[in-house]
């Protein structure tokens, strides 16, 4: 807490000399931004780097550490910037979000991109401009190469993973150090200290480490190609090579990767957190002119002064100051970055934004600009219960989605979204509804494909597979086993499967390898509604009518046995190559 007003009291009463003092005060603190704010909002990008890149910056694009840091604030800015209230845009924004994963919203793009710029040129449309109309509602500066030395108390604490924070020092205009111009430190802090007894400071600061589990530690994957190829060297070719081990042990096959993530597991188990360093600073300013009951002011968030004297504005001579809130609710796992010995850049991102003003841009998201004291306390109370949801049980990408569901998603979108899910949800219960309705019901397969229905139960097992081979979040893996229980009970409503005593037969049939261990205890498990409607019905009393009833249900699965054969032979080996690709 280096620029409480605590520690600059306690700092001006040590009888040093002004320049002793000035001289351990540096070691530690960086000053970063100083500016005067004039617009609702403002921005900064800082690159924290140990390479000496202020004179030449192509000399430090080489280093991987640099390289990445800057993407980051590309990516920010660019975000920044290039939002224009549209949906399209907040999908752009997102980087490898929906955009990406839709090819239609791509071409989509793509396409009015291309058309707009032909447009332009040939003058049937507008120019279009380079530069935004957002740049005159939103200060935007340009980046700034911080130089912190290897050596140096604040890259040290980097390195230990120690504490670091971003101190904010807010005054106001009538108080700003720009006006006073102080010259030593104790000019400064007699500055600090008339704005703190006038109610015209506000003083706050955020810690940009943060401990959590080694959540960017994936599991070592396999690779379907090398398994293949053991088993051909082991089975086929019958190699006697003692150093070839299986690929899918991986202690063996990647060892560091093993450890890696052994240690990763261990780390989890024993609650042990791993450092990550915070590169978005977003700090909110909150101005309330609402008057609040005496009795329920303290109620309101904000923190409440004694202005020493009953005025017409402040008859109790009680009033409160506005507030500094860090919005750190769309700050998801994956932006935190991760600390280790082979870093030598960080980036860091600083913007304000502030309610008192009027900010004619359209806000798409949430907690995008300046905020009300109604959404502060809102989003207050969210970012508090999403940290309780770990206690819960919920998964880091659980609590992420929420993050991103509330934080970076647009407005508009939200609502489509939300609509869409509820009415997707409502839709899969009613087909879950009829589905088993339907088959429960059902003693004709006339028309129905019982073949269809294992293929599509092994296509919702191999999804259910899949989900929990990457730990997705409860809320996508109990769906899909539902779904694989209810496939499940299709199928043996659809082909009716028994276990069915052993008939006598003078001469018995083949028995097939899932009918071994049953027929040792005098049973076997038939699909019993098959066999029955493949043969055709002789002719009985019912006439022809059921004849034809009886034969139409023997051609349906004659012709789903010649359809699914044909089929299969043309996308089997689709799959398996796609598969192996």
């Amino acid at each position: 807490d280096r620029f409480n007003l605590d520690f600059v009291k306690a700092d001006r009463s040590i009888q040093n000399s002004e320049e002793e003092q000035e001289v351990n005060r540096v070691d530690d603190v960086e000053l970063l931004w100083d500016t005067a704010i004039k617009s609702s909002s403002v921005a900064k990008s800082f690159l924290l780097t140990t390479l000496n890149c202020k004179n030449n910056e192509e000399d430090c694009i080489e280093d991987p550490s640099y390289k990445y840091a800057a993407d980051i604030l590309d990516r920010a800015e660019k975000s920044a910037i290039g939002a224009d209230g549209g949906i399209v845009s907040a999908l752009s924004n997102a980087g490898e979000g929906i955009e990406s994963t839709s090819i239609l919203l791509t071409l989509y793009v793509s396409i009015s991109k291309h058309l707009s710029r032909l447009l332009s040129l040939i003058g049937i449309s507008p120019k279009i401009e380079e530069s935004t109309e957002n740049e005159s509602q939103v200060d935007i500066h340009d980046r700034s190469i911080v130089n912190l030395p290897k050596s140096s108390p604040l890259w040290t604490a980097v390195e230990k993973n120690e504490t670091l924070h971003v101190h904010v020092v807010l005054t106001r205009a009538d108080f700003s150090m720009l006006n006073d111009s102080p010259k030593t430190y104790k000019e400064a802090a007699d500055v600090l200290v008339r704005s703190q007894r006038s109610h015209s400071l506000l003083l706050g600061h955020v810690n940009l480490f943060k401990y959590d589990e080694p959540h960017h530690i994936e599991k070592p994957r396999r690779v379907l190609y090398k398994d293949l190829m053991y088993l051909w060297r082991h089975y086929i070719v019958r190699s006697t090579n003692e150093k070839d081990y299986p690929p899918w042990d991986i202690a063996y096959s990647n060892p560091k990767a093993y450890e890696t993530y052994q240690n990763a597991l261990q780390m989890k188990k024993d609650g042990i957190g791993f450092p990550f360093f915070k590169p978005e600073v977003a700090v909110k300013f909150v101005y309330d002119d609402v008057k609040y009951p005496y009795e329920y002011a303290h109620l309101s968030g904000m923190q409440l002064v004694n202005i020493g004297r009953k005025t017409r504005a402040h008859p109790t001579g009680i009033a409160h100051v506005p507030g500094m809130h860090v919005d750190e609710i769309g700050m998801t796992s994956e932006k935190y970055i991760p600390i280790n010995e082979t870093l030598t850049s960080l980036p860091l991102r600083i913007s304000f934004d502030r309610s008192d003003m009027v900010n004619e841009k359209k806000q798409t998201t949430a907690t995008a600009g300046g905020i009300s004291p109604a959404r502060w306390r809102l989003l207050s109370q969210l970012s508090s219960g999403l940290e309780d949801q770990k206690q819960l049980g919920f998964e880091q990408s659980d609590i992420d989605d929420l993050r991103r569901l509330i934080a970076d998603t647009n407005v508009t979108l939200l609502l489509i979204t939300v609509m869409a899910s509820a009415l997707h949800l409502l839709f899969e219960f009613l087909t879950f509804k009829n589905e088993v309705s339907f088959w429960n019901r059902n003693k004709d397969l006339t028309g129905l494909s019982v073949r269809s229905l294992f293929l599509d139960m092994l296509s919702q097992v191999v999804i259910l597979m899949y989900l929990i081979e990457k730990d997705s979040s409860l809320l996508m893996t109990i769906p899909t086993a539902c779904g694989c229980a209810i496939a499940l009970w299709k199928c043996q409503r659809g082909a009716g499967f028994k276990f069915v005593p052993i008939a006598n037969e003078s001469s018995p049939p083949k028995v097939s390898w899932w009918n071994v261990l049953p027929r040792m205890v005098g049973y076997e498990l038939r699909a019993t509604r098959l066999e029955l409607a493949s043969k055709p019905e002789k002719e009985s009393k019912e006439g022809k009518q059921g004849h034809t009833k009886k034969d139409l249900a023997a051609l349906t699965i004659e012709t789903d046995r010649i359809a699914t054969k044909t089929l299969g032979s043309v996308m089997l080996p689709v799959v398996i190559g796609y598969t192996l690709y």
